[in-house]
């Protein structure tokens, strides 16, 4: 299965123009606290190839909480990342793979986990963003929409198949440590409809720098200042 999955990140790489440039947009390490227990760690990188609309986007990521495993790919595209598929994997006591393509308006998701495999269809709108649990650079895309001035969003929850609204509020600059460096950072806060808020800083690039969902003691901290 993990030898499919990467084979999903190759095809989406090929996809990008061949004459463009591949530029590194982010990559790191994330610490991860539960309860201000460290519970794990998230390790990922952030790729553009191309330009403006021909531009294409692959987010790749590893998270490691105890003795579960989530690997996630995302694949967007042009100067707004509009998503256009996505594959997670999650191994441990709950293990499945969700794969999915968007395409006008619309996602096919397929899952397989123990109980057999599922096919659905739901409606993304336009602009909607990818937020998987527990794994924090997937934060880059909603401080896209930050900066261009979204104060709304649609927020896709792939290991549920839907969207749910969300707004988004900057809530000023502000100091943080980072790896014992003190850092000037973006504070946006994320209030999914009939989720848990949750609070981002990110560095002028739209870097982010560390994540908290105060609901559930969760803490998402780089290791070093990018």
């Amino acid at each position: 299965m993990k030898r499919a999955l990467f084979g999903f990140a190759a095809v989406a790489l090929l996809a990008t123009p061949a004459a463009g440039q591949t530029v590194q947009l982010d990559e790191g390490t994330f610490r991860i606290l539960v309860g201000g227990r460290e519970v794990g760690t998230e390790t990922f990188s952030l790729r553009q190839n191309g330009t403006g609309e021909d531009a294409v986007v692959i987010a790749q990521g590893r998270v490691v909480l105890d003795s579960n495993e989530t690997t996630a790919n995302v694949q967007l595209s042009g100067s707004g990342l509009r998503l256009v598929a996505y594959d997670v994997e999650i191994s441990g006591d709950a293990a499945q793979r969700i794969r999915a393509s968007v395409s006008r308006g619309r996602a096919s998701s397929r899952t397989l986990s123990a109980a057999g495999e599922t096919m659905k269809e739901y409606l993304v709108s336009e602009g909607a963003v990818l937020l998987d649990d527990d794994v924090a650079h997937h934060y880059y895309m909603i401080a896209r929409r930050a900066e261009a001035g979204a104060t709304n969003v649609a927020i896709l929850l792939p290991r549920e198949s839907r969207q749910v609204p969300a707004t988004i509020t900057r809530a000023g600059t502000e100091s943080i440590s980072i790896g014992g460096t003190s850092v000037q950072a973006q504070k946006i806060v994320v209030q999914p409809a009939g989720g848990d808020a949750r609070t981002v800083w990110v560095d002028s690039q739209n870097r982010v720098l560390r994540v908290e969902v105060p609901a559930r003691n969760y803490v998402a901290v780089r290791t070093d200042a990018p």
